[in-house]
């Protein structure tokens, strides 16, 4: 396969998920953790408790395998895959190993936990370097916790470190990532950051973590306002970056597809997995799902909207059933649960709603991001078939390869395109290709700062 030798754009990435495993065991390894909620969580999930401190103190003494059973509950592996919960369990080795774990406002300890942040970045960037990434826009959540002046103070400080490597053969970049349910507080300090001395550094804001109970539309003020920031200071503009269609558990698969072309539709530049957007629906086979009255209205709004454009892609929407269904369901409380059964003829219409979706996804410029791993183990992607980035590159959408998380799916770049490659059984040369196109889709290229 034919590998290019200029180096990667790594496009999605999380800081804290990137961490390697033996970076994180020797930090942890001396460090006094209550590991009560982990192991409780972790136990819940498998079925049996991990013997975390047991492992800590063997590899402190040096004892034969105890790096590699560290490195068995740290990554998270194909055997586990398809099962969130065991994603998050695994994770929270990560989340309470670290200092912040125990965070409150006022603990004198602030900086030694911006210290971890800035340590972390830099045996991050070390590895990226030596797997031949040369560009990487990471991603860092913004606790709640933190007051206005400390969460400032923690985002200067990543940039100011990030700043060292300008001019060097790496480019790290910083996306903030804000909660779904209350961003404002975080944007109001990711705006003023910007504008700062190293605001060149930060290049976008991302959502992610749970989507069910977080429509985008929720979202539709707080986009706009990124807008008009990026109107005023192009300079500084920023991406907005947005995890959808990754998991669906609490709507039809239907609404799943609109939720992406929603978030597209918004202004986001770049879509984080879209799963819903390409997956094969016959992953799902005949089967059973609920959602709520309020997503169904907006589904059959939705279809009355775009009716000419689902028609050209096959798909028959009844106008005046519609509406007979919308004015019924309006006499229902909006949190009322519906259910629908998906049998063949519903499963095969959504091929033509997601073919008609990435059309319109791809009108407006955003792009998808991939992340062959993750789909495969978080998503439960584990038939090739099934995944979409084979539907994606049916319907021509525009897409690129991240590696989401390398410390914890033990991956890196290069694998993932390669894994991209296979699944969507593209040329072996297409490799030079793909590496090339996450360059093109930068956000600091998305949003105009870079021609």
């Amino acid at each position: 396969m034919a590998m290019t030798t200029k180096p990667l754009a790594d496009l999605h990435l999380h800081l804290y998920g990137s961490i390697h495993y033996l970076d994180y065991l020797k930090f942890v390894r001396n460090r006094v953790v209550d590991w009560t909620s982990y192991r409780e969580a972790f136990q819940e999930a498998y079925g049996e408790f991990p013997p975390i401190r047991e492992i800590l103190e063997r590899y402190n003494v040096g004892a034969p395998g105890a790096q590699e059973e560290f490195q068995r509950l740290f990554v998270f592996g194909d055997k586990d895959a398809g099962n969130f919960a065991r994603f998050q369990a695994k994770y929270n080795l990560l989340v309470k190993g670290s200092s912040w774990a125990d965070f409150s406002q006022e603990d004198s300890a602030f900086g030694a936990r911006v210290n971890e942040v800035w340590s972390f970045i830099r045996k991050i960037i070390a590895r990226q370097r030596q797997q031949n990434v040369g560009y990487a826009e990471q991603r860092m959540t913004l606790s709640r916790e933190l007051t206005p002046t400390q969460a400032k103070e923690l985002l200067e400080a990543m940039l100011s470190t990030y700043s060292e490597y300008e001019g060097s053969d790496i480019q790290p970049r910083l996306a903030v990532s804000l909660p779904r349910d209350n961003p404002w507080p975080q944007w109001e300090v990711t705006r003023d950051v910007a504008l700062g001395s190293f605001g060149h550094l930060l290049t976008g804001i991302d959502f992610c973590y749970l989507e069910e109970g977080y429509p985008p539309k929720q979202q539709r003020e707080l986009f706009a306002e990124v807008a008009d920031f990026n109107y005023r200071h192009p300079e500084r503009a920023l991406a907005i970056l947005y995890h959808v269609g990754e998991s669906f558990s609490d709507k039809s698969l239907e609404s799943a597809v609109r939720w992406v072309h929603e978030a597209a539709e918004m202004g986001a530049h770049r879509l984080g997995h879209a799963i819903a957007l390409g997956v094969n629906p016959d992953k799902y086979g005949l089967h059973h799902r609920t959602e709520s009255v309020a997503e169904r209205i907006d589904q059959l709004n939705y279809d009355l909207r775009h009716i000419e454009g689902l028609d050209q892609c096959g798909v028959q929407v009844d106008a005046q059933g519609v509406r007979r269904e919308l004015r019924q369901l309006c006499e229902l409380p909006t949190d009322n649960i519906l259910s629908i059964d998906y049998d063949a003829r519903r499963l095969a219409e959504l091929r033509g709603r997601q073919k008609y979706a990435t059309q319109c996804i791809r009108a407006f410029g955003s792009v998808i991001e991939v992340c062959p791993t993750s789909n495969r183990r978080i998503g439960g992607i584990s038939n090739p078939e099934h995944h979409p980035l084979v539907q994606f590159v049916a319907n021509d959408a525009l897409f690129v390869v991240g590696s989401d998380d390398t410390g914890i799916f033990d991956t890196t770049l290069a694998k993932e395109i390669k894994s991209a490659i296979a699944i969507a059984g593209l040329p072996a040369d297409s490799y030079d290709e793909i590496a090339e196109r996450a360059w093109f889709n930068r956000s600091e290229v998305l949003v105009g700062r870079l021609q």
